[in-house]
């Protein structure tokens, strides 16, 4: 009975190792996308080819959220409003931050690459309407630029906010210092968002076409429009980062179930 037992925690840790390791591997894809944008930014554009561009955004037609969070800084337009609202909730012994809803508006703009003014099909992005924008494979956007609580924090959970520690990386974030209560914890929802807006640099790859009224970049089903926010190096460093962490976490758990396995059998 205990060697079953043994077996089904060594199962167990090989299970979320896998799990963890795939994931890390999807890093070193977002990585490998990374360095070829990078690497692509500086050739010539020509239509009918997977064409990557660079420059600020001009905005025709804002796009328009259906929900803005209560701190909405910015005076220009926005070519692209994403945004989340999370949720912490009780899950297994502790407690983790969970995307209870989500949008990506996009509006119609344009990027000034180089002399060349480029229309961009953002229609096109491959995110399904409730999907986490910022976990989509279309878009490189770091952490939400903004965030704000959608409620009062207590004093215990505000000391821990303020410290950081209770943040979505913070060392006690998937602790609940107050009771729960209905399957919900006493720490209010946060609404996170990132908005590009005009004038904003972005990095842009697509499929290029040339119309009546100039360059448009779109996405098809060979070449996926992928926009890339900030600055390409920055968002390289987060994701090797996050994937060494990952692999470490993944290579341990994979380590400690052949271990137990091991040890059951003998």
């Amino acid at each position: 009975m205990v060697q079953v037992f043994a077996l089904v925690v060594a199962g167990a840790f090989l299970l979320f190792g896998g799990i963890v390791l795939s994931r890390a591997g999807d890093l070193d894809d977002r990585e490998e996308t990374i360095g070829e944008l990078a690497s692509a930014t500086d050739e010539r554009i020509e239509p009918g080819e997977e064409t990557t561009i660079s420059g600020r955004v001009r905005v025709s037609d804002p796009a328009t959220p259906t929900r803005t969070g209560p701190d909405s800084d910015g005076n220009e337009p926005a070519a692209l409003w994403a945004w989340r609202v999370r949720r912490k909730r009780p899950a297994g012994n502790g407690t983790r931050w969970r995307t209870v809803e989500a949008e990506l508006a996009v509006g119609e703009f344009a990027v000034d690459h180089s002399w060349d003014r480029v229309r961009v099909d953002a229609a096109t992005l491959a995110t399904d309407a409730d999907d986490d924008p910022f976990d989509s494979s279309a878009l490189f956007l770091g952490d939400p630029a903004t965030e704000s609580y959608l409620g009062d924090l207590g004093p215990i959970n505000r000391f821990l906010e303020r410290t950081g520690m209770a943040d979505e990386d913070g060392i006690v974030s998937d602790l609940e210092v107050t009771v729960s209560v209905g399957g919900r914890t006493t720490m209010p929802d946060k609404y996170q968002a990132t908005v590009v807006r005009d004038g904003d640099d972005v990095v842009v790859r697509g499929e290029l076409t040339e119309t009546a009224d100039g360059y448009v970049l779109r996405g098809t089903d060979e070449t996926p429009l992928v926009i890339v926010t900030g600055t390409l190096e920055t968002h390289r460093e987060q994701v090797r980062s996050a994937s060494r962490v990952q692999q470490a976490a993944g290579g341990l758990l994979v380590g400690l179930g052949l271990l137990v396995a091991i040890l059951a059998v003998l």
